[in-house]
């Protein structure tokens, strides 16, 4: 714990480095698992010389889905013509991203649209996409397994740990294997296990259950 910009992230980032382990590192925010990766990794790799791989992994719905943003592209539909007037950037970004993440593009954080251009596990065709190989996902997967340093937020690690721990769901996990985790911004971790791991009932679901019991 210190002030910011007294440079926690490169006093962890050097030992976990020289570790020669695979090192999950995990944030609360995607602001600063961005500044990590894109500030803090570069300068340890390029100025300090350190030789390490490093991945940048986040949720599915981060990411633009190709096969989706195809079916849009040629019958788009928005909420408002406010919407359409994103479009335009959108599609320029698409078409010459190399990462998919829409962190990179202009987009508002609360545009609309996205949620039927990204990919989300109950309408990801998987293996069967004709888009498999090309998949924004699938590609972000494949270098996080490759990297000793993998960096993500503490909702993506929770996700997937709690499909570790049902063990025979063990090939749903979302994350590398890997031998040691570093939690920044650790004062969040309460709340975002307890959204995995706990029990929610509201007054909604309490209703239902008592309608179906009738």
């Amino acid at each position: 714990e210190a002030g910011t910009g007294t440079g926690k992230t490169l006093a962890y980032l050097v030992p976990a480095v020289l570790s020669g382990k695979k090192v999950i590192v995990s944030t609360a925010t995607r602001n600063l698992q961005d500044q990590i990766f894109f500030k803090d990794i570069p300068l340890l790799r390029d100025e300090v010389g350190l030789p390490f791989d490093a991945a940048l992994l986040k949720g599915r719905a981060n990411y633009l889905c190709a096969w989706r943003f195809e079916a849009f592209e040629r019958a788009p539909l928005f909420a408002s013509p406010d919407d359409a007037t994103h479009f335009a950037a959108l599609r320029a970004w698409a078409v010459q991203t190399q990462a998919g993440d829409r962190a990179e593009s202009a987009l508002p954080d609360d545009w609309p649209s996205w949620s039927a251009l990204s990919t989300h596990a109950d309408n990801c065709l998987g293996g069967r996409c004709p888009l498999y190989e090309g998949c924004f996902v699938t590609r972000a997967r494949r270098l996080a397994e490759a990297s000793q340093l993998v960096v993500v937020n503490h909702a993506l690690f929770f996700a997937d740990l709690s499909l570790r721990v049902r063990g025979s769901e063990e090939g749903l996990r979302v994350l590398p294997r890997y031998d040691a985790v570093i939690f920044d911004e650790a004062h969040a971790l309460e709340d975002v296990a307890t959204e995995h791991f706990g029990v929610a009932v509201g007054s909604g679901a309490l209703l239902q259950l008592g309608s179906d019991a009738v």
